[in-house]
């Protein structure tokens, strides 16, 4: 999957709300760091994106200064991590390790929430006065019952 190019800040709004999990790179043509550690970016993007749950963005911070600003970009190249529309995380000047392992990080996060998303299988939890156990029951709701959605096997 390839990297989306940001080009107004609307767009990138969008991208954050339909997309559970954004990897954003900010840059600019002439940043010199920055063209030293795009290809690890596009490398990570072509592994790990997942259509429609984790994607790879970036942006030039001439081009969407706007954007630039509401990130509080101070320094590039830097890096942004979005969970369900909340920033959780930043990088700035990273080296390829450090980026990869935030960007693996996220994509395990991403892979979980898929499986769960894929599930249509319910647990419930009986509280621990009583033993534990799990069954598949849809439907019922009992304050004293737990729901939690599980990957099937």
């Amino acid at each position: 999957m390839s990297i989306v190019d940001i080009k107004t800040k609307a767009q990138f709004d969008e991208l954050v709300q339909k997309t559970p999990y954004v990897a954003l790179q900010a840059h600019a043509v002439w940043c010199g760091p920055c063209k030293a550690i795009s290809p690890f970016f596009t490398k990570f993007a072509t592994a790990l994106a997942l259509p429609e749950k984790y994607t790879f963005a970036r942006f030039d911070t001439d081009e969407v200064p706007d954007l630039a600003f509401e990130l509080g970009v101070r320094s590039i190249p830097a890096f942004f991590f979005f969970e369900k529309g909340d920033k959780t995380a930043d990088l700035t000047a990273p080296k390829p390790p450090a980026l990869q392992k935030v960007v693996e990080d996220l994509s395990t996060k991403a892979k979980a929430a898929d499986a769960r998303s894929l599930s249509g299988e319910w647990t419930r939890t009986i509280p621990a006065t009583r033993r534990t156990k799990t069954c598949n029951i849809p439907g019922a709701s009992n304050g004293r019952i737990e729901q939690r959605r599980v990957a099937r096997s």
